[in-house]
């Protein structure tokens, strides 16, 4: 008989992706999920939710978090379908478009949408700058972006899906923060029994 293999622990989170409409969500997220990292230029509008799932392997472990990612329309006419589909989240990626102030000043609408729908829980999450590329039409600063993510409560990151730069390392931190959380949680369960 060969060397007995451990199991892979698989550990599941959902984690909303929320902004307003064209800050780039879909774009972002199927960059996220290409192992070619091809920046698709067209995309049709979400409508209401869009789940996609991936896997990820948490580093020095045993263990990967497969995340729900709910890719979230920003439009209005869907806000009463996305917050239904959306209670009880794990996580969740915060978006606004550097150019677009509408878009930064909507940030804290749906942070509010989370946290009604954490039901008490906290919820890990980020805020992230997307559209970086456009220098010369950027109006909203990395200090602002990093006070807002500070005064919510997130961690703040900025990148371009268009040029697939900085869009990893928000869902690998997040990854990391869910097994950090669960592990936790799991060795409270353990001393209490």
């Amino acid at each position: 008989m060969g060397r007995r293999q451990k199991m892979n622990n698989i550990i599941r989170a959902k984690c909303l992706v929320l902004g307003d409409s064209t800050v780039g969500k879909s774009s972002m997220l199927q960059t996220f999920m290409s192992d070619t990292n091809l920046f698709q230029k067209n995309y049709n509008m979400t409508q209401g939710v869009d789940i996609i799932t991936k896997l990820i392997s948490v580093p020095d472990t045993q263990s990967s978090v497969e995340l729900y990612l709910y890719d979230c329309s920003g439009k209005d006419f869907y806000r009463g379908m996305v917050t239904k589909m959306s209670s009880h989240p794990s996580l969740v990626i915060l978006v606004y478009d550097v150019t677009s102030e509408n878009s930064f000043n909507l940030v804290t609408t749906f942070y509010d949408m989370v946290k009604a729908q954490a039901k008490g829980e906290g919820v890990r999450g980020v805020l992230f700058a997307n559209k970086t590329d456009l220098t010369n039409r950027r109006i909203i600063s990395p200090k602002a972006g990093r006070d807002l993510a500070q005064k919510l409560g997130l961690i703040y990151f900025e990148g371009s899906a268009k040029e697939q730069k900085g869009l990893d390392e928000p869902f690998f931190f997040l990854v990391n923060e869910w097994f950090k959380l669960y592990t936790d949680k799991t060795q409270s369960f353990k001393l209490l029994t």
